[in-house]
């Protein structure tokens, strides 16, 4: 056999080099000999963003066709689909251009409907679609956001920095620290009133297996005869005379239910059955709201980083609904309540008119608040009276009520801004829980604060606890 020459050697390993890259092209590039086969779909986008010719077509994540070509056609971009032979799409399909990922290709999606519908031909326009996702809007949003965090975190920074913001806030755990060693006490207190009332319960239960067990002695002294009910029941004179008030009182209840007597009429006629079941259904709903209607009281404490003050809230929250409840409120302000007194003066020589304005300010004045509210599903709307004036305020609720955001508005005086507050509150446990925010945000008097503090909340049923734990001691 004659041997190749090296030239051979290399010319041949070349040639099976471009075969087999020629081979990988047309793998990955999907190149296709000849005329494609299918038939082809249009579909009409607000926006074909990202969407290029010759990109996978899917149902379900399988590839089904190709994007044959993308035009302008009167404002939208008309997208021709090669469907391949075999794939049956009803009328009822929608499409939508997806992307995989945040930075991966972007597809047609095609999403079959669950209603059997005559099936689309060559040529025919795919009406329902959907719009796509702009990444770039999307990017720019999160770049927004992210700008409107960082200057929330720096005012906080500015707020509660310094030496300043550290001893504030160094009394305000001192006096949490305070708080929870009471508590604590408290419950140490009534330790005692707790093993008692265990005690109470285990010497019940040993009474109760004391009677069970005289009961059944009872009854085994009956069965065999003993003692006068057991004769009574023994007797065969006893079973006659059962007999015959059986034998009455089965008279007396067909009389009853022919409608004979008073008490057959009264339970035979359909009125007196409507009254009945009227004033059952009465006494059931006046139950019902019984059981709904709750009482809360509530006490907080905010501290303005400001004034270097404290203003107090005391409040009684009345709830006959779920969905509705009154506010009643005394607030301890201590910028304190300014009141204006004009005086006109008349002098006759020469004739003039003196107007004197005089301005009184009451330091620590006792306001209130007076409120009604409603609740959709996690807003609650509130308005009436807030701090001796009127005003309006809601909430948004989180984490089933743990954490709150709140905005109030209220002295709308013509001659200075409205007062604006706004208000989180958070509820790390039971009873207990940590507020802040910024209160009178826009005055135009210098009374705008910073503000952060804590406050304590009981509900009736906690009020009834304490008040029996009182009356035991």
């Amino acid at each position: 056999m004659p041997k190749l020459s090296p030239e051979i050697k290399v010319g041949i390993f070349v040639f099976i080099g471009i075969m087999i890259l020629g081979y990988m092209s047309m793998r990955v590039g999907k190149f296709e000999f000849g005329r494609k086969r299918g038939y082809e779909l249009h579909v009409y986008f607000d926006s074909a963003a990202g969407l290029a010719k010759d990109a996978a077509v899917q149902i379900a994540g399988v590839e089904v066709g190709r994007v044959k070509a993308i035009a302008l056609d009167r404002s939208k971009a008309k997208v021709t689909l090669l469907i391949g032979h075999g794939i049956e799409i009803g009328r009822d399909v929608k499409a939508a251009v997806r992307t995989k990922g945040m930075l991966g290709d972007t597809y047609v999606e095609l999403i079959l409907g669950p209603q059997k519908m005559p099936l689309l031909k060559g040529g025919d326009q795919i009406v329902r679609t959907t719009a796509a996702v702009d990444v770039d809007r999307l990017l720019n949003q999160l770049s927004e956001i992210g700008e409107d965090v960082k200057k929330v975190s720096t005012s906080i920074a500015g707020a509660i920095g310094g030496e300043k913001g550290k001893r504030s806030l160094q009394i305000i755990v001192d006096n949490l620290r305070e708080l929870t060693t009471a508590l604590n006490r408290t419950v140490q207190d009534n330790n005692q009133n707790i093993k008692e009332m265990i005690a109470n319960l285990t010497r019940f239960s040993r009474n109760l297996e004391e009677v069970i067990i005289a009961v059944k002695e009872i009854t085994a002294k009956v069965n065999k005869g003993e003692g006068t009910i057991g004769k009574l029941v023994n007797k065969d004179d006893t079973i006659e005379r059962l007999n015959d008030s059986l034998g009455s009182l089965k008279e007396i209840s067909n009389k009853i239910n022919k409608g004979e007597g008073t008490i057959g009429k009264l339970v035979n006629e359909d009125e007196t059955v409507k009254n009945l079941n009227d004033t059952l259904t009465s006494i059931n709903d006046y139950l019902q709201k019984q059981d709904t209607f709750r009482t809360f009281v509530d006490y907080r404490g905010e501290y303005l980083f400001d004034s270097e003050d404290v203003k107090s809230y005391l409040s009684l929250k009345i709830q006959p609904k779920e969905d509705k409840y009154y506010l009643l409120q005394i607030v301890d302000d201590p910028a304190g309540k300014t009141t204006t007194t004009t005086t006109e003066i008349t002098e006759t020589s020469p004739p003039s008119t003196n107007t004197i304005v005089e301005e009184k300010t009451e330091e620590d004045a006792l306001k209130f608040s007076a409120q009604i509210a409603k609740r959709y599903y996690d807003l609650t709307l509130r308005g009436g009276i807030v701090e001796s004036t009127g005003g309006f305020g809601l909430d948004y609720h989180f984490f089933k009520d743990r954490l709150i955001f709140s905005f109030d508005a209220f002295d709308f005086d013509s001659e200075k801004n409205p007062h604006l507050k706004f208000k989180t509150e958070f509820s790390p446990i039971r009873h207990l829980y940590l507020t802040g925010g910024f209160d009178d945000f826009i005055s135009d008097e210098g009374d705008e604060s910073v503000f952060f503090g804590a406050g304590i909340r009981f509900s009736d049923e906690d009020l009834k606890t304490l008040l029996s734990n009182v009356q035991v001691q």
